[in-house]
């Protein structure tokens, strides 16, 4: 690759324990396909995202790495738990599992995150970060009222505990069956 090569990036927290999956995929079960149409995340993607770049160099990226290297990350655990919807349940465009246990920790290296970012001329998120991992992305909606009922029925799915330690900059290549990720550094 060309460092001037542009690559659609993100920062993210991978599911790095294996149980969670088969438990994610049954919450993903439970959402009512019947009342709106929806694109499910594949298993094996499924992420919390910190940050989103779009497109951006090897050049750029190679800098991001190197500002974000100082950051050092104490491990915790934290509970993956419930269902919401971004913007809101009645109108979703993305549907997501959350975090109880130590939401606050994600909170805080997302805010070191973009501290460092900001000596590269990023800007900070307007929105209040909250931490979650998108599992579908809905296309259009069938019945608003059903489809709210269904995500309130799933607010409080427990999944499981995962421990975070590190974080990963991933590459996304878009192809018609979907994203294909590929991990090109991790800080821990």
């Amino acid at each position: 690759m060309h460092l001037s090569e542009m690559v659609r990036a993100f920062l993210g927290i991978d599911i790095e324990n294996q149980a969670l999956l088969p438990r994610i995929s049954e919450t993903q079960s439970k959402l009512d396909t019947s009342v709106a149409k929806m694109k499910l995340v594949e298993i094996g993607n499924i992420h919390f995202t910190m940050n989103f770049f779009g497109d951006t160099s090897l050049t750029r990226i190679d800098e991001i790495e190197a500002c974000l290297k100082k950051i050092k990350i104490d491990p915790f655990e934290i509970m993956v738990h419930g269902v919401g919807a971004f913007p809101t349940k009645r109108k979703p465009r993305v549907i997501w599992i959350g975090v109880t246990q130590n939401a606050d920790r994600i909170r805080n290296l997302k805010m070191e995150i973009d501290s460092r970012l900001t000596e590269l001329g990023y800007k900070p998120e307007k929105m209040k970060f909250t931490p979650h991992a998108t599992i579908a992305r809905v296309r259009y909606i069938k019945d608003a009222e059903k489809l709210a009922n269904n995500l309130d029925e799933l607010v409080n799915q427990p999944i499981g505990s995962m421990f975070v330690s590190k974080f990963s900059m991933k590459k996304s290549t878009l192809t018609p069956s979907g994203p294909i990720y590929e991990t090109l550094w991790c800080i821990s």
